[in-house]
């Protein structure tokens, strides 16, 4: 018995026609007929009663077609298991971060060895933006700053992320070493994201510095980090940033004494996603937060 015998028998059984059952499968009716005769001297019993007008399932045939949608059904998932394990090794990647891409190189590595035929885009864009990217399938996964309350978006949360200050190699608070006071940068200018690329950092900073007694006195903006550090080390300013374990040349990284505020990393992505490519991420992202971040508190990342 094949399987081409199931389908034949079913569409036979809804037609209850020959004709019309042998146009739908696309084949003439003499095979269609010889199909379901085979099938019937396999299973040993008849499942049609035969006229030149009339066809009818007998109970045999009644109680064989229940079990015939069940094969069918299963089939049809084993069918739907493999493609989709197939796309999760095979299939396209878009994420967006903030920071800098060292922050996520180490998932980004165990990820590709695991599935090294999925093509991965990574996109260096605000968390506004990750989350209009990520309703306009721009983008499929985001790792940004929550909180984050938009319809139809997931957001996970996965540790807290303390602001550190960002100082050029020469300043006086970077040859000193040690921990740095806000209030030692109140008279310093400051090189920060626009709030409409980062609100989450820029109103993370704005708070600090209001805390401390002032405002920050804001000499440039740039979009991205690295242009953030690039700035910094040419001595335009000093910042704040959650990234103190990355090495960038010209630029030294100082823990605060006196902060108290903190960030929430979070990794989002669309409610009614299906791809098998994103989960498999999210398991070798989580994965990794758990084995090689336990350092950082985790947050609801499971929920």
């Amino acid at each position: 018995m094949e399987l081409r015998h199931i389908r034949y028998f079913t569409a036979l059984a809804e037609e209850l026609n020959f004709s019309r059952a042998a146009e739908r499968l696309h084949i003439a009716q003499p095979p269609l007929s010889r199909q379901i005769q085979q099938l019937e001297e396999e299973v040993g019993v008849s499942l049609f009663y035969r006229t030149k007008r009339h066809v009818e399932l007998t109970y045999a045939g009644k109680a064989f077609l229940e079990k015939a949608y069940q094969l069918i059904d299963l089939v049809d998932e084993a069918l739907y298991t493999a493609r989709m394990a197939s796309r999760a090794e095979n299939g396209k990647l878009n994420i967006g971060f903030l920071g800098t891409a060292h922050s996520i190189l180490p998932i980004l590595s165990n990820y590709r060895e695991k599935y090294p035929n999925v093509s991965l885009n990574l996109q260096h864009i605000g968390t506004k933006e990750q989350i209009v990217a990520l309703q306009e399938k721009r983008i499929d996964i985001g790792i940004l700053t929550a909180p984050i309350h938009t319809k139809g978006v997931t957001v996970k949360k996965f540790k807290y992320l303390p602001l550190g200050a960002v100082l050029p190699a020469n300043h006086p608070l970077a040859l000193r070493g040690g921990p740095v006071s806000i209030l030692e940068l109140a008279d310093e200018s400051f090189v920060m994201y626009p709030r409409s690329i980062g609100s989450g950092i820029y109103n993370a900073i704005i708070n600090i510095c209001h805390e401390a007694g002032f405002s920050p006195k804001i000499t440039v903006e740039a979009h991205d980090m690295q242009s953030v550090l690039a700035l910094v080390s040419a001595g335009m300013g000093v910042s704040l940033t959650t990234i103190s374990h990355v090495q960038t040349k010209g630029v030294v990284f100082r823990e605060l004494s006196d902060n108290t505020i903190t960030l929430e990393a979070a990794i989002a992505y669309r409610e009614d996603e299906k791809s098998e490519v994103l989960y498999k991420f999210l398991d070798i992202f989580m994965e990794y937060i758990q084995k090689f971040d336990s350092k950082n508190k985790l947050l609801n990342f499971r929920t």
